[in-house]
């Protein structure tokens, strides 16, 4: 084990050259290494023991060493661990922080042996902040010490760990923008050494890989190709022999395999075609897969391929976990009305009745824990459409912002106003994978919803200048994304621009006839080439690049149709520049400074094009208290309008100049843990 890597996961400088420093919190470190890096529990609880003995310790330092050894008991099943907490409680009510997980351990303990759906079941949140958000393609380890997850500020594969809150990154991509490299879906192994998970590289490929905790090289298990486009990890055997795999292939259909951990061959277990995948979990002793069949949960025996139904009921459900001991099958359903979590017994294959455990579970499953906590995570995310009427001479409001749709609350974006103002077109995302368009009357309030066919829709939309379709990025399973001319009739999808499996979409305006689309294309990582900012003819496909320029963000035309705006982040500034549309001379017109940038919303022009709306946010985290503002397209002094609004995401004007289209983008990602729900073993005399 490195010195660095060490300096990375404790945050601080500890020599490990079999010397143990004397200070009592360098110790804490030394131990918290052994039981999270090294797995040595036994080992771990001798130094927790020698530093809660410390006479010079601090009284934090000696309760963390308590607490940390009451749960290296508990991971190994041993009653000392209830002493541990109890005298946290009692000698250091001082530290309430970690008193209070003393006493949420004491909880949990003492109702091992409450019945499913019972009194002593306990749940409770762990974990929350931004970089949760991205726990959903990660799992709980089966030691219960940590979730995976990815970090995107670099893409990295990286754990938090559960006792001490503290995250790390597997691995080393490098600063965020150095690389287009990143780890999607991760799974821990068995021992908790090791995560296998999917890593997309930088030419647009996806492998399966497996990476260890101690930061070892990554192993390639097996790469796509051969007609498979993309491979998620969804579990590992008991044994750790194999992975649990869906294939997803190039023309969009799914196969469910097994791969080898040591060759990465492999063996089709059900090739699901156009149907969604089922995911899946093994059972403890490694018989059954348990998955979500079209009609129902179902149970495949691996050693004969059979399949035998569990839950038959047409129902949506989600298979969540199988308990460590084999007898329960948590999962998700619909069947009473609401999605609800449900346990049912099985024995030898076959199922009992199946029992309410908890009800209003909306989730993404991390996992069961050795010790039959169940970890889940909740994204709590709200997309909402608003609009509001504003003067446009003073700027000031007449009307407060209202929600354009209470029917869709926290599942809509992207608004923008047709050209003759006569509806507003917004996109429905009820969950990551569903998108619709909805068109909705100015007038009458109506709405229609239009479905991409099986595409996901991305961030962006506008009108065609004709008024007969919007342009959306859409992504297609297997295929990738295009931009999309969606006909707001037919719903009719035409590609207008391939864009490959990068989810570096490209920012986009149109012209007002309708036959160019502006664009700004990213270069791949590592190139050292710059964005370009290309005009695409619509009909011929022929391109003409009208600037390239470091840190061009995104464009917007003006309505007049020749000249263009441009967002450039220098320094982390955000610089708006006007230029001609068929290039030349560029202008600086306003420069928004680093503790102010926010890139996210676009700059609008105002209908007679005299004027530039733009934001910007609160000094210090730019996109809380967003303010929105106006300077006139021939430069000038800004002029703040009386809009301010928390996480502003997009801003569309309408073409009467006083009504605006705000789209913002709320999230509270939490991570929570169950607990205590799993009915005791019937005792036999």
């Amino acid at each position: 084990m490195n010195k660095l890597l060490l300096v990375m996961m404790m945050g601080a400088a500890l020599l490990l050259g079999g010397q143990q420093s004397d200070r009592p919190d360098q110790q804490l470190q030394s131990a918290i290494n052994k039981e999270v890096v090294e797995g040595d529990l036994k080992g771990a609880i001798e130094l927790y023991k020698k530093i809660a003995a410390l006479p010079g310790a601090s009284r934090a330092t000696v309760a963390t060493a308590l607490l940390r050894m009451g749960q290296c008991h508990e991971k190994m099943g041993n009653a000392e661990a209830r002493a541990a907490y109890e005298q946290v409680v009692r000698d250091y009510a001082d530290q309430a922080e970690i008193v209070a997980q003393a006493r949420a351990r004491l909880a949990a303990l003492a109702g091992t042996s409450g019945a499913a759906g019972g009194s002593t079941m306990a749940v409770r949140r762990v974990w929350a902040g931004p970089k949760v958000d991205s726990v959903s393609m990660g799992k709980v380890s089966p030691d219960g010490r940590f979730v995976t997850f990815t970090d995107w500020g670099t893409g990295d594969l990286a754990i938090h760990d559960l006792a001490t809150g503290q995250d790390r990154r597997i691995t080393s991509n490098g600063p965020y923008g150095t690389s287009e490299e990143f780890a999607e879906f991760s799974v821990p192994s068995p021992d908790s050494r090791q995560i296998a998970c999917n890593w997309y590289n930088s030419n647009g490929s996806y492998d399966l890989r497996i990476i260890g905790l101690d930061g070892s090289k990554p192993r390639v298990v097996r790469a796509a190709g051969d007609g498979v486009s993309d491979l998620y990890p969804l579990a590992w055997s008991p044994d750790g022999r194999h992975l649990f795999t869906e294939f997803v292939m190039t023309d969009g259909t799914r196969d469910m395999m097994l791969v080898a951990v040591a060759d990465g061959s492999t063996k089709l277990l059900r090739a699901m075609g156009a149907d969604p995948s089922p995911g899946g979990v093994f059972s403890p002793d490694g018989r059954y897969i348990a998955w979500a069949a079209k009609d129902g949960i179902s149970l495949v025996e691996l050693q004969t391929g059979k399949e035998y139904p569990l839950v038959p009921d047409l129902a949506q459900h989600s298979v969540l976990g199988w308990a460590p001991d084999g007898r329960y099958i948590l999962f998700s359903s619909e069947r009473s009305g609401s999605e609800d979590m449900w346990l049912v017994a099985v024995a030898d294959g076959k199922p009992g009745e199946p029992e309410l455990v908890k009800k209003g579970y909306s989730g993404y499953a991390l996992g069961f824990t050795r010790a039959g906590a169940f970890y889940y995570g909740v994204s709590n995310v709200a997309r909402d459409v608003h609009i509001a009427e504003w003067d446009p001479a003073s700027g000031s409001l007449v009307t407060p912002l209202q929600p354009v749709s209470r029917r869709w609350s926290g599942v809509s974006r992207n608004p923008d106003w047709s050209p003759d103002g006569k509806a507003l077109a917004y996109v429905r995302s009820p969950t990551m994978y569903d998108s619709f368009i909805v068109i909705r009357s100015t007038s009458t309030g109506e709405e229609r919803e239009l479905q991409v066919g099986k595409m996901r829709i991305g961030l962006g939309l506008r009108w065609a200048p004709d008024g007969k379709a919007v342009v959306v990025p859409a992504f297609e399973s297997g295929k990738g994304w295009d931009l999309m001319r969606v006909d707001v009739q037919s719903g009719q999808a035409t590609s207008l621009l391939p864009l490959g499996r990068s989810g570096n979409l490209p920012r986009f305006d149109l012209s007002p006839d309708g036959k160019t689309l502006f664009y700004v294309k990213y270069p791949p990582a590592p190139s050292t080439s710059q964005p370009q900012l290309l005009a695409r003819d619509l009909q011929s496909a022929r391109e003409t690049e009208i600037i390239q320029k470091a840190g061009l963000n995104w464009v917007s035309v003006s309505p007049d149709g020749k000249r263009l705006v441009i967002g450039v982040q220098e320094d982390r500034s955000l610089v708006l520049r006007i230029l001609p549309a068929t290039g030349g001379e560029v202008r600086e017109v306003v420069r928004i400074g680093a503790d102010e940038a926010n890139y996210r919303v676009w700059t609008s022009w105002t209908p007679d094009g005299r004027h530039l709306v733009f934001a910007k946010g609160q000094k210090g985290r730019a996109t809380r208290n967003v303010q929105v503002w106006r300077v006139a397209a021939e430069g000038g002094e800004p002029q703040r309008l009386g809009l301010t609004v928390d996480e502003l995401w997009w801003l569309r004007l309408h073409p009467d100049g006083r009504r605006v289209a705000i789209g913002t983008w709320k999230t509270s990602p939490e991570v929570w843990v169950m607990e205590n729900f799993l009915p005791a073993p019937k005792v036999t005399k």
